[in-house]
C-alpha cells in the first residue's frame, strides 16, 4: 500500500476533471473529500448530470502523517436516495449513474 500526500491524491483527481466532464457529458464536476472515522478518508468527485447531484468516491486510509493510500479499488455512488458501492472502475460507476437517470 503506497501512501501519498493528500495534496498529491487531490491533484491526481483534479488532473482528470476536464476529461470526465466531457466524456460523461456532465454539467459540472468537482473534487469530493470527506474525513471518516478513525483513519478512514474518502476522495472522489461530486458531479452534476441531468440536474442531479452524485458523489463518487473511493475509501482511503490515512496514516499518522496525514498521507493517504487507497484502501479498496472500488467506487461508491452517493445521492439523495442513499448509496451503492462495489464499482470496480469509474466507468462502471458512471454506467450505473446513467441507469439511475434514465
Amino acid at each position: 500500500m503506497e501512501y501519498v500526500k493528500r495534496e498529491t491524491a487531490i491533484s491526481e483527481l483534479t488532473h482528470h476533471m476536464d476529461d470526465i466532464l466531457n466524456k460523461y457529458n456532465l454539467q459540472g464536476v468537482s473534487v469530493y473529500e470527506e474525513e471518516g472515522e478513525g483513519n478512514h478518508y474518502y476522495l472522489g468527485y461530486t458531479i452534476k448530470k441531468n440536474d442531479q447531484v452524485f458523489m463518487l468516491n473511493r475509501p482511503y486510509l490515512k496514516d499518522k502523517d496525514g498521507k493517504l493510500a487507497v484502501e479498496k479499488q472500488e467506487w461508491t455512488i452517493q445521492d439523495n436516495e442513499g448509496e451503492t458501492n462495489g464499482y470496480a472502475s469509474l466507468e462502471n460507476a458512471f454506467q450505473k449513474i446513467d441507469e439511475i437517470i434514465h
